[in-house]
């Protein structure tokens, strides 16, 4: 690993004046001492700089002899990393070929109108082959991964995994709430989790559909709020498609025009519709259709800007307000998930914050919505060079959650509480699960806002 050059710093961190007890409560919370971290919106905390790195004497080659199961967890593992790549020569080989462009071309023209799916968990045909627990199940033991719960979730609410850290690749998030390899039906129960991510990879050709297939979605609000049962008191899609149904004429309307059960044509009746449930029954107004249950979303919060502070032995989180805002629309209980040794799995090269090389990944995450980070781990036959994650404990601990009143039209001033509330929950499990699962750490967490 790179020495780190450690030198001393002031005290970045400053708390905001606490709250005094005559401030009302809003929503029923009461206010809570803010504190966060000042650090420039596109710059790296200057203690995370690497210095310059010892060179090695000789590669420290693998084995010859290894069980043959060890070979197994290193295989699946790279085939996850290269996946983007196997798909986009996939297309190249299929460009390249004129027999296949007339399965090409109409293919690409479905990519570019058709979005994910955004109304409930995505899946395809290919998804009972490539979600092979057997195959998954060497990928979580390669670390490996084990998750934990801080209590039982209730089937009967929905809720927003929010993922920290990023890491550089996120394999935790994928291990445990994709491959579901480490045991989240037995201790999640009823409850259907989907891990988003960025709406961008879902325009790759044929890794859209292998992502699909994983079970991802897209992590749009429009996505969001969809896959947890939209947002109380507000239009749907369904509800304007139904609209434009009932401007159609007779001929194309047939028995839609009467009320289920009853010859009463729909325009004699005084009650007007607004939806329908989806085994085609007219739902009348003041007859609201249940909303789902649950239902989970996994998003890791920090996202490009956070895979910039990935570094072994640190625990550097990057605060946003976008997910709380979709919780308090929709209703969903906020669960704070920290994973311990996600920043373990890869060295990282980070730049200081005036060099060329950090303003081109500034620039990059800008324009493309992600970054590059200049990481490193060892190899698939030595333990020194390479882009294969260290074999590194993963340690997935999902916190209590967080209730949220529902409201179409948040206030910024209960969103900044909400925020406050789910950052104590982000310490709490630090303060309870470090001692075990970072007994190594170089620093202590850090939020920044």
């Amino acid at each position: 690993m790179a020495d780190v050059i450690e030198s001393p710093k002031p005290d970045t961190t400053k708390t905001m004046p606490t709250a005094n007890d005559t401030k009302p409560r809003v929503n029923g919370i009461k206010p809570v001492q803010r504190t966060y971290s000042i650090v420039d919106q596109d710059g790296v905390p200057s203690e995370l700089v690497t210095g310059p790195s010892p060179r090695r004497k000789a590669i420290r080659w693998a084995p010859l002899v290894i069980p043959i199961r060890r070979r197994l967890e290193t295989l699946v593992v790279v085939i996850f990393q290269l996946a983007g790549l196997i798909a986009l020569a996939m297309f190249w080989f299929t460009a390249a070929n004129p027999l296949t462009w007339p399965l090409l071309v109409p293919y690409l023209i479905y990519l570019t109108l058709t979005p994910p799916p955004s109304d409930k968990p995505p899946s395809n045909f290919l998804s009972p082959i490539i979600r092979n627990k057997r195959f998954w199940s060497y990928f979580c033991t390669y670390f490996p991964m084990r998750l934990h719960r801080s209590v039982e979730l209730s089937p009967e609410e929905n809720y927003i995994f929010g993922f920290h850290p990023h890491g550089i690749i996120s394999h935790g998030a994928w291990g445990s709430f994709v491959t579901k390899t480490t045991g989240w039906d037995e201790l999640f129960p009823g409850i259907s989790n989907t891990l988003l991510t960025l709406e961008s990879n879902f325009r790759l050709p044929f890794y859209r559909e292998y992502l699909i297939g994983m079970g991802l979605g897209s992590v749009s609000r429009k996505s969001c709020e969809g896959l947890l049962g939209g947002v109380p008191g507000e239009v749907s899609e369904a509800d304007v498609h139904l609209t434009i149904w009932d401007r159609a004429p007779k001929v194309f309307r047939k028995r839609k025009g009467f009320v289920s059960g009853s010859a009463t044509p729909l325009a004699a009746s005084t009650t007007v519709m607004n939806g329908t449930q989806p085994n085609g029954r007219i739902v009348l107004d003041g007859e609201k259709p249940a909303m789902k249950k649950g239902q989970g979303i996994t998003i890791v919060i920090g996202g490009a800007q956070e895979s910039l502070f990935a570094k072994p032995g640190n625990m550097t989180l990057k605060m946003r307000k976008g997910f709380l805002r979709v919780a308090v629309r929709t209703g969903a209980h906020l669960v704070p998930v920290l994973s311990f040794g996600e920043n373990d799995l890869f060295d990282q090269l980070i730049p200081e914050k005036t060099s060329w090389v950090h303003k081109f990944q500034i620039l990059v995450k800008k324009v493309f919505g992600f970054t590059i980070p200049l990481f490193h781990a060892r190899g698939i036959f030595n333990y020194d060079v390479g882009l294969v994650p260290y074999r590194v404990p993963v340690n997935t601990v999902v916190g209590r959650p967080i209730k949220t009143i529902q409201s179409p039209d948040p206030r910024d001033d209960y969103i900044d509480e909400l925020q406050d509330l789910y950052c104590e929950e982000l310490e709490r499990l630090w303060e309870e699960h470090k001692d075990k699962f970072a007994p190594r750490r170089r620093a202590e967490m850090r939020i920044i806002r």
